[in-house]
């Protein structure tokens, strides 16, 4: 066994305590980031015009979607998988008949 210092021990207890806070920090900003990126969201699903399309049955129609509203929306939209915001509520109203 071992023999540390006292003084050896407290530095390596001061060490790990500020790992220990780096780390808790590290999760809290992490967290945080995650709620204002959904804050973000849910604000823009209420000013914008968003669509949540059903499951996609093959990759193809995922490609497929993407391509029609890349060549068909007149004003900006995003989308995140088969969520989909739009600028414009026309673009969004024909986005709705083609896909839902």
């Amino acid at each position: 066994m071992m023999n540390y210092s006292s003084e050896c021990i407290a530095s390596m207890q001061k060490w790990v305590n500020k790992q220990n806070t780096i780390l808790e920090q590290e999760i809290i900003e992490a967290k945080a980031k995650q709620m204002q990126q959904e804050i973000d969201r849910e604000v823009l699903w209420r000013m914008l015009h968003c669509v949540m399309l059903p499951p996609w049955n093959s990759n193809k129609q995922a490609v497929d979607v993407a391509i029609w509203a890349e060549e068909n929306c007149e004003s900006a939209y995003e989308h995140s998988g088969r969520d989909f915001i739009f600028e414009s509520a026309k673009d969004a109203a024909f986005f709705k008949l083609k896909f839902l």
